[in-house]
């Protein structure tokens, strides 16, 4: 059995293990301090950043967090999917699908217009799933940290 509740609804133990294990296919490592700094974004207290949990059989196997964004040429509101991590143990079940599916849920209540998510080009796995959710853009995605703020400029 599947059900999906709101980040609240489970322990931040349970939810650091599953970003941890996030963080890690993307072989990234989290401290302590980020995952609280997460865990408080999580509380909406100051953010607008909202979490969504896949409790499979009781326990959580999968997690999503999202955030409202503006869409200034459209004069729309949109949903952007920052995370989305389904426990290797419960993939190919159903559980991403029903995690997207209440997403989906939520915008459309919200007057959303657009779920809007990337994900690593090498990440096939994600890539196929998604597929079946929504389209690929042709929009190139940039970062620029501002600890490399004087490196760029010198290039």
């Amino acid at each position: 059995m599947i059900e999906i509740v709101e980040m609240r609804d489970i322990k931040f133990a349970q939810w650091a293990d599953l970003y941890q294990s996030y963080a890690e296919f993307y072989k990234l490592s989290l401290t302590p301090q980020q995952l609280q700094t997460a865990w408080e974004w999580l509380s909406g207290h100051d953010t607008e950043l909202r979490g969504l949990a896949a409790l499979v059989d009781g326990e959580p196997k999968a997690i999503a967090h999202y955030r409202r964004f503006l869409r200034p040429l459209a004069g729309e509101v949109g949903i952007f999917l920052d995370d989305i991590y389904v426990c290797p143990s419960v993939r190919r079940h159903g559980v991403g699908k029903i995690l997207l599916e209440r997403l989906e849920n939520i915008a459309k209540a919200q007057g959303c217009t657009v779920i809007r998510w990337m994900t690593a080009g090498d990440n096939r796995g994600a890539q196929s799933f998604y597929d079946t959710f929504g389209k690929q853009t042709d929009w190139i995605t940039y970062d620029h940290n501002m600890s490399d703020e004087d490196d760029v400029r010198r290039k």
